[in-house]
């Protein structure tokens, strides 16, 4: 009886599920910034930038008699509009993770400088900061790493997304190509000596080997590239904006992962992280079964760095009744010692460690749309997870959710 008691409730949770396929959209605020606000606030702006682009911008227009000035049309719309607004958006993301990073180091930050991406400018923005008197060299590269890993954080929510819907829109696309490439592009494609990549592997280096250099530019851009073409979304990304938009005047195009079987779908991905220790190499593996979304990854260190391994799961759009949703995210990790400053006291932390947090969705359905409030609480030990801080501590989040309905 107690089987079949468990694989009823089980079915339960499943068939719940499936009833709602649509993505939450969250608004959080937390009593503190830090990386993981930012990013989650900005997905829904995208959304809500879409929701609008989908009634005021027009596919086609009269004027122009042929699919051909439609595309020319469209093309336009999405190089003076998309282009500007993801750069402007998720380049100050970039900085203002700097500068979050610094802050949880005890230092503020004093200016951020915005420039306009080619052809409207060659400069690149840019963050000035001020550090505070007691700071450890992995703190240095806490702050190096800040603005790719925050970017990291949003790419993972609008996958996330994406994946739940089953639909990649073109709104999205130069916003997923940046956040999720910005590690890797960064570090392949740029030389500057005074840019992320560049200050990182130089920190990392004298940190670790102050006789060599074992993390050259060659060894790190193999991994960029790895990871820029592994990923199967930008494609999805690429399709979406150059051909199902501007060429085919699509507001969305379907994303296909791998049928494992009638109910279960599965897709695979590579990238590479940043630490205060050194690149972490991440294989993540997508399932989704019904609405529901997990994810399970495992990810180590390279081989000339001290060993570290991390074991990470992420479910997601658990229905337990209509109005009550949940997610799920726990990791368990081992690393090599990192040092840091907390209210000027040095503290050491290395070996085991882990962080899980829960998120609890109330929604609300009024005039078709879904409205709720949202609310997280979870608790993570001291070392490095993306997107959270260096020691441990409560997690305790609150805001809003909502899904608009185009129907309306």
């Amino acid at each position: 009886m107690k089987k079949i008691k468990l694989i009823s409730i089980i079915t339960f949770l499943i068939i719940k599920s499936i009833i709602n396929a649509q993505p939450i959209h969250n608004i959080i605020y937390e009593n503190k910034f830090h990386q993981s606000i930012l990013p989650e606030n900005l997905n829904t702006a995208f959304y809500l930038f879409d929701y609008i682009d989908s009634f005021s911008i027009s596919k086609a227009n009269s004027v122009f008699q042929n699919d051909y000035g439609n595309s020319i049309l469209r093309l336009s719309k999405i190089f003076f509009t998309n282009y500007l607004v993801t750069d402007y958006m998720l380049t100050m993301n970039h900085e203002f993770g700097h500068g979050y990073r610094m802050i949880e180091a005890g230092g503020t930050i004093r200016k951020i400088v915005y420039n306009w991406p080619p052809p409207f400018s060659n400069n690149f923005s840019y963050i000035t900061l001020d550090y505070p008197a007691n700071f450890t060299k992995q703190q240095e590269l806490m702050i190096n790493l800040g603005g790719s890993e925050i970017n990291l954080v949003f790419s993972d929510i609008m996958r996330k997304n994406i994946l739940l819907e089953e639909r990649f829109k073109y709104n999205y696309s130069f916003a997923y190509l940046y956040s999720s490439n910005d590690m890797p592009g960064y570090t392949a494609f740029v030389t500057r000596p005074e840019g992320d990549p560049a200050r990182y592997r130089q920190n990392l280096n004298e940190f670790y080997y102050s006789d060599r250099k074992f993390l050259t530019r060659d060894k790190i851009k193999n991994y960029s590239y790895l990871a820029l073409f592994t990923d199967p979304m930008n494609f999805y990304a690429l399709k979406s904006i150059f051909y199902d938009y501007v060429i085919k005047g699509e507001n969305s195009s379907k994303v296909e992962m791998i049928n494992l079987n009638s109910s279960l779908k599965y897709l695979p991905r590579f990238r590479f992280e940043y630490t205060p220790y050194g690149p972490e190499l991440v294989y993540q593996n997508y399932f989704k079964f019904g609405s529901t979304l997990a994810q399970l990854s495992f990810s180590h260190s390279d081989s000339e760095l001290p060993d570290s391994w991390r074991l990470a799961a992420n479910i997601w759009n658990v229905k337990l009744i209509d109005k009550l949703s949940f997610n799920f995210s726990g990791q368990i990790w081992h690393q090599p010692d990192i040092a840091f400053y907390k209210n000027d006291k040095l503290i050491n932390v290395d070996g085991l460690g882990g962080e899980f947090i829960s998120t609890i969705n109330y929604d609300m359905i009024k005039n078709k749309h879904l409205y709720g409030l949202t609310f997280q609480i979870g608790y993570k030990s001291s070392g490095y997870s993306i997107g959270e801080q260096l020691y441990e501590g409560m997690i305790i989040r609150g805001g809003v959710s909502f899904q608009l309905n185009k129907d309306k």
